[in-house]
């Protein structure tokens, strides 16, 4: 678990992911949370059942590295984003990221927070020296929660854009 200034950002367990694929408030009863505005949608849905619930089942993976992490309004006790660790650091010390905002809560600053808190935790675990995410093109929100992480830009490839954050070790 990690705490920011406004949120609590819990790694999903097999069970609790499960659950937040069900579509239903099971999750939030289960964590004495709120009803939100969470629904898990494609591409989302599609990369937990076939990549993240399969990763989760391997004991050789670390399950940190492999779920899927919420984001908790810690005052309105709501689930209002998540991320992910697309696996553990590869040979060259490097994670990637992906997130999203539900729709309700997007422009309120909970993504930058995330990912910060994220890249926070990446940097104290062993072996990880870079963070990459990427982002559409036209997607300038998810450029702007990258910059106000001190990410930079370093590849683009057609429409997606690329970025990375290195840590200074």
């Amino acid at each position: 678990m990690i705490q920011t200034i406004r949120l609590t950002l819990l790694p999903l367990t097999l069970d609790q992911l499960r659950m937040h694929v069900a579509d239903s408030t099971q999750l939030e009863h289960s964590l004495g949370l709120q009803k939100g505005h969470r629904k898990v949608v494609e591409p989302l849905l599609n990369v937990i059942v076939h990549y993240t619930v399969p990763r989760l089942q391997d004991p050789t993976r670390d399950p940190l590295y492999n779920t899927v992490w919420i984001a908790i309004d810690n005052q309105k006790k709501l689930i209002v984003a998540d991320a992910k660790f697309k696996g553990e650091p590869d040979e060259t010390g490097t994670v990637e990221i992906g997130y999203g905002t539900y729709p309700a809560f997007q422009r309120q600053g909970y993504m930058a927070e995330m990912v910060s808190g994220l890249v926070h935790w990446a940097g104290e675990q062993p072996g990880v020296l870079r963070v990459v995410a990427d982002t559409d093109a036209e997607n300038v929100a998810s450029q702007k929660v990258l910059e106000k992480n001190g990410f930079r830009l370093f590849d683009q490839i057609e429409e997606m854009l690329w970025w990375e954050y290195i840590f200074e070790k």
